[in-house]
């Protein structure tokens, strides 16, 4: 694995609060002072991992079924905001603007470098192999802060509504002036598989660096999509490829001392199975000090499943923690990983009839996650069992990796009838399926600024 090493961002970067109408940023660059014009100078904005490898939004997964607090942790939260975000409310469940939790500024930060990168290509005229590669990098990091905020912050994506559902405002320009309207859930993904779909091609498959986006990223993150989109075939081709070029690799977790503080090793906060290097902003409700692992999540390792004690660690009032992040240190990656691909495999192929190619992937896995002198590989007799194992094991594989929400989001959509419910204080918070609060409250401050549309309640 290769050393990861911090180029800080150009000082022509401005620091930007994005809210749109003319007050996109919260402080202007002033492009006298350093303009960039070479390939290197865009690569280095692009090597400015504290921006586009960090800060993906957490609210998600503070909002999932996967952990729990105390009443004592939940009233020790300093922020009202974050209360709020645990018990579902419906409004103001955001940080204030100038604290470090703001995920829709960190979010469109990122967007912002990702457009200035484009538009400086362009404009000064860059071509070849180095000004390809480095357009598709910006163009990953550009989908993928989309995708992560249209999961977030819209709809589940349903084929019948997703063309009036209401999607993310749509920056292709890092012109501040540009009035800020939200585009629709439809328009969203298109443009997140445009820039993926542009990037498969531009892209080298030989890394860079842990940090930078290659060939196998921008196909994995298309695999994300089109699963959450519902288009199965389409996710099982992308993860097919992502697998094809990717050099990550499964850790074997019979390898592993589950006696460590963190089992799954990393060098510089890189673990061997991530595809490239991003980390989910580190929030206090997800915090291994307080979050407990749900009860009912950990009776689903058996005791032949190694990652029950690679992936927890008893507190001493008997309950769990999560230690099983990929940084090899506290916070939570939510990097795009083969064990990923091999579960978007499995579940594509299980949904199209492919029980054959369903099997073959998900054991591809579970021999490295289960004791292997015990393991014995699955075999289905249907499609639904084979799709309701698959589905088990993805929650188990990927616990606190941001992805819970959103497959509870797409699994109600297609009908599952998960109910969440959390009680703090006597008081019971449910949120049942499909409710508007499941596209979670935009700040307050970006819709009295900018005026865009807030989501229904």
């Amino acid at each position: 694995m290769k050393k990861i090493i911090k180029i800080s961002i150009l000082s022509v970067l401005p620091i930007i609060l994005f809210s749109g109408c003319g007050k996109f940023l919260e402080e202007k660059s002033d492009k006298a002072l350093s303009v960039p014009t070479t390939v290197e100078d865009y690569q280095a904005m692009l090597n400015n991992f504290g921006t586009l490898n960090t800060n993906f939004i957490a609210a998600g997964e503070v909002s999932s079924d996967d952990y729990y607090l105390s009443d004592a942790d939940f009233k020790g939260l300093f922020y009202e905001s974050d209360k709020r975000l645990y018990t579902w409310q419906p409004d103001y469940v955001t940080r204030p603007v100038s604290s470090a939790g703001d995920e829709w500024y960190n979010c469109y930060q990122a967007i912002y470098v990702c457009n200035s990168v484009l538009q400086g290509l362009e404009e000064n005229g860059l071509t070849g192999t180095k000004a390809d590669n480095i357009k598709g990098q910006a163009l990953v990091f550009r989908a993928a802060r989309y995708l992560d905020a249209v999961l977030i912050w819209s709809p589940s994506y349903n084929k019948q509504t997703a063309n009036k559902d209401l999607g993310m405002v749509l920056r292709l320009d890092p012109d501040m002036n540009i009035p800020s309207v939200r585009s629709s859930v439809q328009q969203t993904y298109d443009l997140i598989i445009q820039d993926l779909t542009a990037a498969t091609v531009l892209l080298t498959p030989d890394p860079l660096g842990p940090t930078i986006p290659t060939k196998d990223v921008a196909y994995g993150l298309l695999a994300r999509t089109y699963l959450f989109m519902g288009e199965y075939e389409k996710a099982l081709h992308s993860a097919e490829n992502a697998l094809k070029y990717t050099n990550a690799q499964i850790i074997d977790f019979n390898e592993l001392d589950p006696n460590s503080d963190f089992p799954i090793p990393a060098i510089n906060n890189v673990s061997e199975e991530m595809m490239i290097w991003s980390v989910i902003f580190f929030t206090d409700q997800l915090d291994r000090s307080i979050a407990k692992i749900a009860p009912d999540l950990y009776k689903l390792y058996d005791n032949n499943d190694l990652r029950k004690v690679i992936y927890f660690g008893k507190n001493e009032d008997e309950s769990y923690f999560f230690k099983g992040t990929h940084l090899g240190t506290a916070g939570l990656a939510n990097s795009l990983t083969p064990a990923e691909m091999q579960l978007i495999v499995a579940e594509c192929n299980a949904r199209l009839g492919n029980l054959t190619g369903a099997t073959a992937a998900l054991n591809k896995l579970m021999i490295k996650r289960y004791q292997s002198n015990n393991f014995k590989p699955f075999t289905f007799e249907n499609d639904k069992i084979a799709l309701r194992k698959i589905l088990e094991e993805r929650r188990k594989e990927l616990v606190m990796r941001g992805l819970r929400w959103l497959d509870i989001k797409r699994l109600n959509r297609d009908g599952y009838n998960i109910t969440l419910t959390r009680t703090v204080d006597e008081q019971t918070y449910t949120l049942p399926p499909n409710d508007f609060r499941f596209a979670i409250a935009i700040p307050e401050t970006v819709i009295e600024i900018s005026g865009i549309l807030p989501n229904p309640r």
